[in-house]
């Protein structure tokens, strides 16, 4: 063959080479790029199942999220009822608590008012009279003395109870309004007047069975 026939040939077979080569390197960059119909399909495809699992995944952590928030807001809404009841125990209770306190506080006071009364009513009988001392003064002393004769006349139990009550409830009330008036006195000893005048007077309008069981005792010792 001559010299010239076998370098076109292997100058073709080059060529053909080079062609084979850049087709073959070229069909490769082609499946990298899923540039065939089953490349694509497949492609997709699983883009598909990975965005329907992506989308999943997000949906049970907004799921689990929303769980959690909705715990937390139920457990808000029970710590508010939960303090507003014990607000409102708590002021129940100290309203309970006022309530015995001037409960306690009146029956004390009662007592005590009740306690002076027998108190003087006593003195009367035992002919001393402990009154106050704006009642000691000259333009009382009637008054006093008719007074101190109703107590002194006038028991409780007896059947004429409620004709002294009466006597006594009219001439107390005289001599209230009497000291009430009376501008001379200081304002201290209008007070204790006055006070020991509806002390007598409460005493008077009780019943029997009002009366202290320990001044029913010293009475009949009394007699």
């Amino acid at each position: 063959m001559p010299r010239t026939a076998v370098i076109t040939l292997a100058a073709v077979a080059t060529f053909a080479a080079v062609g084979l080569q850049q087709h073959a390197s070229a069909q490769t960059i082609a499946y990298d790029h899923r540039s065939t119909v089953l490349g694509d399909h497949l492609a997709g495809a699983s883009e598909l199942v990975r965005a329907n699992g992506q989308f999943l995944k997000d949906e049970a952590d907004a799921a689990e999220t929303w769980t959690r928030v909705t715990a937390a807001q139920d457990q808000i809404q029970y710590n508010r009822a939960t303090y507003r009841n014990d607000v409102k125990r708590m002021e129940t209770e100290n309203r309970e608590q006022k309530a015995d306190a001037n409960r306690a506080k009146q029956q004390a006071d009662a007592n005590a008012e009740l306690a002076a009364a027998l108190k003087l009513y006593e003195s009367v009988q035992r002919g001393a009279g402990a009154w106050p001392t704006a009642l000691t003064q000259a333009r009382y002393a009637g008054s006093v003395a008719t007074v101190s004769s109703l107590l002194r006349n006038w028991s409780p139990e007896h059947p004429s109870s409620d004709v002294y009550r009466s006597a006594l409830a009219t001439e107390l009330g005289v001599l209230k309004a009497r000291v009430t008036a009376d501008r001379s006195l200081d304002f201290t000893s209008r007070v204790d007047a006055v006070r020991a005048i509806k002390q007598l007077h409460q005493l008077a309008m009780m019943s029997p069975s009002e009366f202290p069981h320990q001044w029913e005792q010293r009475q009949f010792a009394m007699k």
